[in-house]
């Protein structure tokens, strides 16, 4: 989950700096408040993401021994590819059709 959240926060800065790109482009300035607000409403679901997965820690609990430890941070992290991936590829989109 915590690499989701840091994908997630990824896209969402990818978004906003495409954001002010355009707006720089299509306006000639940049936009009123440097579009803070599009990294506000990303940060929020991507602290929810971080905190779900701190709870789940918690309730799952530590493996047994370093190397099942080690064995579920890659299972996690190469579940954790697809959806991230996924959001890219949403924000990649987005920058695409907004051209």
């Amino acid at each position: 989950m915590h690499a989701f959240a840091a994908g997630w926060l990824v896209s969402v800065a990818w978004l906003w700096v495409a954001e002010i790109q355009q707006h720089l482009l299509r306006e000639g300035a940049a936009p009123p408040g440097y579009a803070m607000s599009t990294l506000f409403v990303g940060l929020v679901p991507a602290v929810l993401i971080a905190l779900v997965g701190r709870m789940i820690n918690r309730w799952a609990g530590p493996a047994p021994d370093r190397a099942l430890r080690r064995r579920e941070w890659w299972h996690a992290f190469l579940w954790s590819v697809v959806p991230t991936a996924l959001l890219l590829v949403t924000v990649w989109v987005m920058i695409q059709e907004a051209r």
